[in-house]
């Protein structure tokens, strides 16, 4: 190829970067064929779920989730992962009350992207898997994406930097930080409510644990799920007593309280009165707390859901899961749980601090005090994993020591004034 300046073809680049091979050449011929233009990919943003049927009980938290989620707030990029608790308590309801909120005070034009992470499920989806869906719900060509995660995750980040308007992602139960930490968008209007079962507390997020509902919540969500089916339905309106019953053996679960509905709805015979005295049974309660909505294996169950959580427990977790029901009273101490699992005290309180993070124990009140979820309490007591036998040296070990600590106080208030403590 002739040089520069000799008359002939050049063979200089000029006139910008190139990050990408060059073609070079004096003379390009137009193929005779003509192709057709590739149609764009679709943009999916509007992939909220439906509203739950009965949802009440939660103003307070809807409050702190909209004041997140206010436009008018920081202007960087606000992870909620602390709508955070129990299985079965209602996150993903409250997460999906809150986004149709906010989006109907039109605080996210751009859109709202919706993804269950299934975090808990025996194949829970993977981060290079959640964001090659939401690149494509994003309108990016599956040809596009990259296959690593972190070019996945930076290409989304990109993506949502060109989009002007706020967008809200939504990702539902997600079992680890890991797991959503790339779904998190740069700094920008843009905002993200993760649910989990784990308080996942190393993400800078703001977090934020709910509870069960109280009697007067419980009930009232009984109410409208049923009335939802049969608007004429006065089963729970009009026994106050069963529908309270009721209310206290789903320990004001909404999980357990949509199963109760559903099983009226599907019953117009069966009386609340009728339902409540087959769920007083404790043995029985988790077996009755249990719809056949004729999706085969996988129907709404307190029990399932428990259980996919428990068979996220290390060793140590799953074995005082286990044991804490068979502390008697409705908490137990620090140094209790010790006792009940032959373990250091160091050990113990880590292990029921791993349960408290994956909110299959709670604090008490009291410091160093640990409680179970009433149904909890019943499911840990039908796991066959630990013995008859470990049970009853667990608590052999227990009253042991609570009868060692009662006999030092016995001798500390027999006593005589002024006379040395004889313990």
């Amino acid at each position: 190829m002739a040089g520069e300046g000799s008359g002939g073809t050049s063979n200089k680049v000029s006139g910008g970067i190139f990050n990408a091979p060059v073609l070079q050449a004096r003379d390009l011929i137009q193929p005779t064929f003509v192709t057709s233009q590739a149609p764009a990919a679709p943009v999916a943003l509007a992939q909220l779920p439906p509203l739950a049927a009965g949802f009440t009980g939660r103003e307070v938290e809807l409050a702190q989730v909209a004041g997140l989620l206010d436009p008018a707030g920081d202007a960087g990029a606000v992870v909620v992962s602390a709508v955070a608790g129990l299985a079965g308590v209602g996150k993903t309801a409250l997460a999906v009350q809150a986004a149709h909120a906010a989006r109907s005070s039109g605080w996210f034009a751009g859109g709202v992207l919706f993804i269950d992470l299934h975090g808990y499920d025996q194949n829970p989806v993977q981060p290079g898997q959640a964001l090659d869906a939401l690149l494509r719900a994003l309108g990016v060509p599956a040809e596009y994406i990259p296959d690593g995660v972190e070019q996945r995750a930076g290409l989304y980040r990109s993506v949502l930097a060109q989009v002007s308007d706020p967008v809200l992602v939504v990702a539902d139960n997600a079992s680890a930080e890991a797991q959503v930490r790339p779904l998190v968008p740069g700094p920008g209007p843009h905002r993200v409510i993760i649910t989990s079962r784990h308080t996942l507390a190393g993400l800078g997020a703001r977090l934020l644990d709910i509870t069960v509902l109280d009697r007067a919540a419980a009930i009232r969500l009984l109410d409208q799920a049923v009335r939802s089916a049969r608007p004429d339905d006065d089963r729970i309106g009009g026994d106050p007593v069963a529908a309270g019953r009721l209310a206290k053996s789903c320990g004001g679960l909404p999980l357990a309280l949509q199963i109760t509905a559903a099983l009226l709805a599907a019953d117009p015979a069966l009386t609340a009165a009728e339902l409540a005295d087959q769920m007083a049974d404790e043995v029985r309660r988790l077996e009755a707390l249990r719809y056949d909505d004729g999706g085969g294996v996988s129907v709404p169950s307190v029990a399932a859901a428990f259980e996919l959580s428990y068979r996220q427990l290390d060793e140590d977790a799953a074995r005082l899961f286990q044991l804490l029901p068979a502390g008697p009273g409705p908490d137990v101490s620090t140094e209790a749980v010790a006792e009940l699992a032959g373990w250091p005290g160091g050990r113990a309180r880590a292990a029921i601090g791993r349960l408290v993070r994956a909110h299959l124990a709670e604090p008490a009140g009291a410091r160093g005090r640990w409680r179970m979820h009433d149904l909890l309490r019943l499911y840990a007591r039908q796991i066959p994993d630990t013995s008859p036998e470990e049970r009853e040296q667990a608590v052999s070990r227990l009253l042991a020591w609570y009868l060692r600590y009662a006999r030092a106080a016995d001798k500390c208030l027999r006593a005589l004034a002024g006379m040395p403590d004889a313990g």
